[in-house]
């Protein structure tokens, strides 16, 4: 073997460990009886699905799996593999699917759900992030905050931090009860840009 051939198997060695850790691939299959089942995971920077396990199978987003905090669901019979992708910072979207409350989020920050009670789908922020414009789905659509061991919570009416602020300090279940002040308006479905201290 020629000292150049060791060099390259050497350095393909010393690559692979780095490449894996950017994605990983997971196998996730619900339990006998088509239960929901979690995979243990960091969904933070996305998933997605590459393919079922087996021809024809239903294996809808939202429906059949999808991910959350608690990483990621299947459920009614969808066996398939994952991609998961590599979290570069920035606020994370999940959706634990209808009919399951989302699952407890471990770290530092707050949670902005679409409907009110904490549920449906749903991101979180850490503390010392924001984000000054929300993505279709979310842009007017959140209706209950919840605050996980952050210092405070900002949110502002418009995009760009710039419209009417609103400060709070603990959760709020129904932004239909929180009005903005001189308005006679509530804060529900009119939330366009956030901070989290």
């Amino acid at each position: 073997m020629t000292w150049q051939l060791r060099l390259a198997i050497l350095c393909g060695m010393l690559l692979l460990p780095s490449l894996s850790f950017a994605q990983t691939r997971i196998t996730c299959a619900p339990g006998p009886h088509g239960e929901r089942v979690y995979c243990a995971a960091d969904t933070r920077g996305g998933v997605a699905l590459v393919r079922p396990r087996f021809p024809g199978m239903r294996c809808r987003q939202g429906i059949e799996w999808g991910f959350d905090a608690g990483g990621i669901w299947v459920e009614r019979g969808c066996a398939a593999d994952f991609e998961v992708r590599e979290y570069h910072g920035g606020p994370w979207w999940w959706n634990s699917g209808r009919g399951h409350r989302p699952e407890p989020w471990r770290g530092t920050g707050a949670c902005f759900y679409r409907n009110v009670g904490y549920d449906g789908p749903y991101f979180c922020l850490a503390r010392g992030e924001s984000v000054n414009h929300l993505p279709p789905g979310y842009d007017n659509a959140i209706s209950s905050i919840q605050i996980v061991r952050a210092n405070r919570v900002i949110i502002f009416s418009k995009d760009n931090f710039g419209g009417y602020p609103g400060e709070l300090h603990d959760d709020v279940p129904n932004l239909r009860q929180w009005r903005i002040p001189g308005t006679g308006k509530s804060w529900n479905n009119r939330i366009s840009s956030i901070r989290v201290d």
